[in-house]
């Protein structure tokens, strides 16, 4: 994990974090080996506004780092205005507000100093994320069972990545290359 990785993951999972604090139930043995209450703690919990609030907010801090064409400005107001349409009352909107340009700035700061961090299967994944929040879905993105299926059940070639030995006597070789099993 690179040192920007790490610092979203550090930002982003207090707020997830705060979607599962409503959670009272803990690790038993029916937990372990499968129950109705284990069941009912395995499903996702739901979205909360700061979760959503992080999402639209690093996601508009990253896209504005690697020169996407939209207004920041116009984004947030979408995504207060469909707080508001959820329900959020005043006090609410302060904090999701607050929420929102805290992850933004702190998002910003970070992959700043970062000069290779629109690489090309970020800049997809951003700009995915960005395409579908200015058309006012403002969830998080979500693996589908079929996408977690197809990656850990998959029939194909097995790959690891290993140290390239050309990298030695090439500097412009890449570090490492992949290797079927």
């Amino acid at each position: 994990m690179n040192k920007t990785t790490k610092i979203l993951v550090a930002i982003l999972v207090p707020f997830a974090a705060a979607g599962c604090g409503a959670s009272t139930s803990s690790l038993t043995t029916g937990s372990l080996f499968g129950s109705k209450q284990a069941e009912a703690v395995a499903a996702a919990p739901a979205e909360t506004p700061s979760m959503r609030a992080a999402q639209v907010g690093s996601v508009s801090a990253r896209a504005a780092k690697c020169g996407y064409n939209f207004d920041p400005a116009r984004l947030k107001s979408g995504f207060l205005a469909s707080e508001m349409g959820q329900g959020a009352s005043v006090q609410d909107m302060a904090k999701i507000e607050r929420e929102y340009d805290t992850i933004r700035g702190k998002v910003a700061a970070t992959i700043t100093a970062d000069p290779e961090f629109c690489s090309d299967g970020k800049t997809k994944t951003i700009k995915a994320d960005l395409t579908r929040h200015l058309a006012g879905d403002f969830s998080a993105p979500e693996m589908t069972k079929k996408k977690i299926d197809e990656s850990l059940l998959a029939s194909g070639p097995r790959t690891r990545e290993t140290i390239n030995p050309d990298f030695v006597n090439d500097k412009w070789a890449s570090k490492t290359k992949r290797v079927e099993e």
